[in-house]
């Protein structure tokens, strides 16, 4: 059920107008979380040109940036976002049993496992890691820059669920659970 009213391509501002055509003509349609994000056209612009810059330095691969999604988004409780990132999951080449893994956050990679917990943690004590948690990444492969990613891809995630989490969108995308 919406709580907000979601825009179209002919109700959307002069910012959000172009973007939603661009998804209207990609997807055939708008995607109902940037429906909803596109109620201002500035903070639909700010997502996607902070995700794309992220995706373009590719310190991340699209595997463990969709591991941390699944892992963020269980951890706020949106059911939006967690759908939405188990399918886009099995394209990056997740498992069913990987994604749901990984909303619980866990990997059978050891790096893998290292990023998920650090989102989690970045999550739960609001950046305010203990100087081992910090030398717990970086023992387990990551290096400064991909630390600063992680924590990027958190706030960027964190961000997308509360909208969808204030807004409660029509999930657009096969149904899957959020994991306790």
């Amino acid at each position: 059920m919406n709580r907000m009213t979601p825009v179209t391509v002919d109700s959307a501002d002069p910012v959000a107008t172009p973007i939603l055509e661009g998804f209207k003509t990609q997807y055939g349609m708008i995607p109902n979380f940037f429906a909803a994000l596109g109620v201002d056209g500035a903070s639909l612009s700010a997502y996607l040109n902070f995700a794309k810059a992220l995706e373009e330095n590719d310190l991340l691969t699209e595997r463990l940036r969709e591991m941390i999604a699944l892992a963020v988004s269980n951890a706020n409780g949106c059911h939006y976002c967690v759908s939405g990132h188990t399918f886009s999951g099995k394209k990056a080449g997740l498992s069913p049993e990987d994604c749901i893994a990984a909303q619980c956050g866990k990997a059978e990679d050891a790096r893998e496992q290292a990023a998920l917990t650090l989102a989690l943690r970045l999550i739960e004590a609001r950046g305010h890691l203990e100087d081992a948690e910090l030398a717990g990444a970086r023992e387990a492969g990551l290096s400064e820059p991909q630390i600063v990613q992680i924590c990027a891809w958190t706030g960027l995630n964190a961000f997308s669920n509360w909208i969808n989490n204030l807004a409660r969108p029509k999930i657009d995308f096969p149904k899957v659970p959020l994991q306790p």
